[in-house]
């Protein structure tokens, strides 16, 4: 199963923990700009700044993760 990492999900974490672009941000030594490119699929982090965003929006590095998989009918 291929996943990849998913902008949405951050924005969605990002949310929940009441946190804006500019905190996670700070809290990961990149720009605003940098976190909107991934919360809008422009670009994706690297493994280790996806595990610390993980960490600053209170998720498991997997919740960042999406499916690349196709739902299959039968």
């Amino acid at each position: 199963m291929a996943r990849h990492f998913s902008g949405c999900r951050l924005r969605a974490a990002r949310r929940a923990a009441g946190l804006t672009a500019e905190q996670v941000a700070s809290a990961v030594g990149r720009t605003p700009w940098t976190v909107w490119k991934w919360e809008c699929g422009a670009a994706a982090p690297g493994i280790h700044t996806a595990d610390l965003l993980a960490d600053v929006v209170g998720v498991a590095l997997p919740d960042l993760l999406a499916d690349d998989r196709q739902a299959v009918s039968a």
